[in-house]
């Protein structure tokens, strides 16, 4: 399978390891940032800056609840989390 010309190899090693474990927990549903630190186990500082890039990216985004930033993924997002399970 391919996503946009990439084949899977490529895109797993392009695809950083805590990139990837971001989106799998968005997969389970949408999540603000600590609730996805505290269950990948990664920094909460990390979180924030690799939140910015897959929204950056497209491949995840986010509204507003107070001051609450709550992350889902896009679809392009859920096509890549496909690929990345296989």
């Amino acid at each position: 399978m391919f996503l946009h010309g990439i084949n899977n190899y490529t895109l797993m090693a392009v695809i950083s390891r805590p990139k990837r474990k971001i989106l799998l927990e968005l997969g389970k549903g949408s999540k603000h940032g600590y609730e996805i630190a505290k269950s990948t186990g990664l920094p909460i500082g990390s979180i924030y800056d690799h939140l910015s890039e897959l929204v950056e990216e497209g491949y995840v985004t986010y509204r507003e609840e107070g001051r609450r930033k709550i992350y889902d993924l896009t679809e392009k997002g859920r096509r890549l989390l496909d690929v990345l399970r296989l």
